[in-house]
C-alpha cells in the first residue's frame, strides 16, 4: 500500500473516531432527545460500534502497513 493511500484511510478511519466521539459527547451534555430516535441507549450504542470498527481497522493498518515498523516476524 502506498503511503498516501494509508494516511488518507487513517484520516477516513480517525474522521469517524471523532465524529461518533462528538455526537456521544452531545448526547451526554445535552441529554439530546431526537423525535426520530427515542432511544438514546441504541444510538450510543450503534456509535460506539462505529468506533470500535474504525480503530479495528487502523489497528489492521498500523499492523500490516506501518512504515515505521522494520520486521513483523513472529517469533
Amino acid at each position: 500500500m502506498n503511503e498516501k493511500l494509508r494516511k488518507v484511510l487513517m484520516y477516513k478511519y480517525n474522521a469517524e473516531v471523532q465524529d461518533a466521539l462528538y455526537k456521544i459527547q452531545c448526547y451526554s451534555d445535552h441529554e439530546l432527545v431526537i423525535p426520530e430516535h427515542p432511544d438514546i441507549t441504541a444510538e450510543v450504542d450503534k456509535l460506539l460500534q462505529k468506533i470500535a470498527e474504525a480503530e479495528d481497522k487502523m489497528a489492521v493498518m498500523e499492523l500490516h502497513y506501518d512504515q515505521n515498523v522494520a520486521d513483523k516476524t513472529v517469533l
